[in-house]
């Protein structure tokens, strides 16, 4: 037993050693595991760069829509879709804005109130039923406070598949933002005052605000 263990060590200290060796046999075995890599890492930073542009697209459209101090409309929230779709070089995307107000009744008992929600794309507007979907990205508001919540969501298209994953994906962004020069951001809808607080459902026939783009997408 002994002698086998001596012999089988002693192989194995050869071919640690040994030198020899065919560069273009081992180019053709190191050659496709380099080439996968690479690929790899095309797709992951290209997929990175993806999401981090529509990350800053959302804030900024969070950031502008904040500022408003008069009411706003469905041409608006079109317009601030086209934003959107510009900024990220992407004409198919996904955009919801709503205003949510938290109250407190005389028990002490916290709610959130829908306000007004608009929705381009294939997203629905929310209603007061399917309000509790995003009451998790609310931050923590003072009693009548207001906040924006907007949601985005991109496509992107690696340009080929690796190792059997998917290429395509879809980056969601939400970002919830407090009106910085008013205590909130009225919708008009065409049909009531918009001084009042009123909740827009704005499950209306979306044809009729569909826009026309000027720009094209590459």
């Amino acid at each position: 037993m002994a002698q086998i263990l001596s012999s089988f060590r002693q192989s194995l200290r050869r071919y640690r050693e040994a030198e020899a060796g065919s560069m273009s046999l081992e180019a053709m075995l190191i050659a496709p595991f380099l080439l996968v890599m690479l690929m790899f890492c095309y797709m992951f930073f290209g997929a990175f760069e993806a999401k981090a542009r529509a990350n800053k697209a959302n804030y900024t459209i969070s950031d502008y829509l904040s500022r408003q101090t008069d009411a706003i409309d469905a041409t608006f929230l079109d317009g601030l879709a086209d934003v959107y779709r510009f900024l990220n070089n992407q004409g198919d995307i996904d955009m919801r804005t709503s205003a949510i107000q938290y109250t407190v009744d005389t028990d002490g008992n916290g709610s959130h109130k829908l306000i007004w929600s608009y929705a381009t794309g294939d997203y629905l507007a929310l209603t007061d039923e399917t309000l509790a979907t995003v009451e998790q990205r609310v931050p923590i508001l003072a009693d009548g406070e207001e906040v924006l919540l907007i949601e985005t969501v991109r496509p992107w298209t690696a340009p080929f598949s690796v190792l059997g994953i998917d290429p395509n994906f879809e980056f969601l962004d939400i970002v919830a933002t407090k009106p910085r020069f008013a205590t909130q951001v009225p919708f008009d809808d065409g049909t009531s005052d918009t001084t009042s607080e009123s909740t827009s459902d704005t499950t209306t026939d979306e044809s009729t605000l569909t826009p026309t783009y000027d720009w094209q997408y590459y």
